[in-house]
């Protein structure tokens, strides 16, 4: 079994990295410390017995969870009256079902994301006021250790069981189907490709798959990410994914996702790049570990499917370097770790070939 220090981790994902960490309006004191989480044996950080997996493969256990979809609508909704623009229930398909509510429904649902716009949803996602509901909803809620900490699970739980009558009424059924939809299409590329993918990933990374199978709620937005993960210790993990990734960008993301599991810090791959920084005398750059990532774990992806004949598929990569300032990476990356995908280089060559890039792109850049 693989050792982990028993300390907290977010597996931090961005589709742009340059978007802003999370869209806080005059909300950046929110932040709170992390240390009260995860800090107790795996045996105790099952899932709750009410939630059952709607489809369970050897690395995954998928959900189509009410509350945690009803928690994800709060903090999309309290995000848009945040930023005054349209949020649900108050413009779109559902307006009009919502306005045929009880008083007391919508009420409980307006007063639910008042609390949520000024609480929750102008957190990041590896904030306390999202990890703390997000961790009880999983059913790990057995790692919140602190009186206020369950408290504050206990009050946002209250604001959600006031807003779950207009969601159910107005906008579960749809989403529900969306997920199933979802997951469905996602169990058939799978069960195709699934061992393939994490067998590679696995040696790429050079880290065994542990804790399986990885817990996977599908909600409609998950914030502008669009996914993230949770690293939990000493083993496993929690992802939360989108049902709006279309296709084989499905199978990429929840593969990306997995993969922060496979990457932590002091890892093989994390490890070889601080060396290979320290041995050539320059700061390895904090940001290259995940645009290794998505690079390594989208590549897999396509050569996968390559593989079984389908050669027409583009990796997330690839439209970040188009927008981002990831792109300043891309001919190092480009020139010199598609030879350890293939096997040509070993991890600590590539490393050192990747770092000597970088520092040679970023000597150019400066002149």
């Amino acid at each position: 079994m693989k050792e982990r220090a028993r300390r907290p981790a977010i597996a931090r994902t961005a589709q742009d990295p340059d978007a802003p960490p999370a869209e806080r309006p005059g909300k950046g004191g929110l932040a709170l410390a992390l240390g009260v989480l995860l800090a107790v044996p795996a045996a105790s950080l099952g899932l709750a017995a009410e939630r059952a997996a709607l489809v369970t493969t050897p690395h995954f256990a998928f959900y189509d969870d009410f509350a945690t979809n009803l928690n994800d609508a709060l903090i999309a909704a309290g995000v848009e009256r945040n930023f005054d623009r349209p949020e649900l229930f108050h413009s779109g398909a559902e307006e009009s079902c919502f306005g045929e509510l009880p008083p007391s429904a919508r009420a409980g649902w307006n007063r639910a994301v008042d609390y949520y716009a000024e609480i929750i949803s102008p957190a990041g996602f590896d904030d306390r006021q999202q990890l703390l509901p997000r961790l009880q909803l999983a059913g790990l809620g057995e790692s919140v250790q602190d009186d206020g900490a369950r408290r504050f699970v206990e009050i946002a739980r209250g604001f959600r069981a006031a807003a779950a009558p207009a969601y159910e009424a107005c906008r579960w059924r749809a989403q529900d189907e969306e997920n199933r939809l979802w997951i469905e299409a996602l169990q058939s590329q799978l069960a195709a490709h699934e061992e393939t993918i994490a067998r590679r990933l696995e040696e790429l990374y050079g880290t065994p798959w542990d804790g399986l199978p990885i817990p996977v709620d599908v909600v409609e937005t998950v914030s502008w990410r669009g996914a993230n993960s949770v690293i939990l210790y000493p083993a496993g993990g929690h992802i939360l994914i989108s049902s709006s990734y279309e296709g084989q960008a499905a199978l990429e993301i929840v593969f990306h996702e997995a993969s922060h599991l496979l990457m932590d810090r002091g890892d093989p791959v994390q490890r070889a790049l601080a060396e290979a920084a320290s041995a050539l005398g320059m700061p390895r750059p904090d940001d290259l570990w995940h645009v290794v990532l998505f690079y390594t774990t989208g590549e897999t992806v396509r050569r996968v499917l390559e593989e079984a004949g389908d050669p027409e598929y583009t990796p997330m990569i690839y439209s970040i370097f188009e927008r981002s300032s990831w792109v300043r990476y891309r001919d190092a990356l480009e020139g010199t770790w598609p030879a350890y995908l293939k096997g040509e280089r070993t991890l600590p060559e590539a490393a050192a070939e990747l770092m000597a890039a970088v520092g040679e792109g970023a000597g150019h850049e400066e002149r």
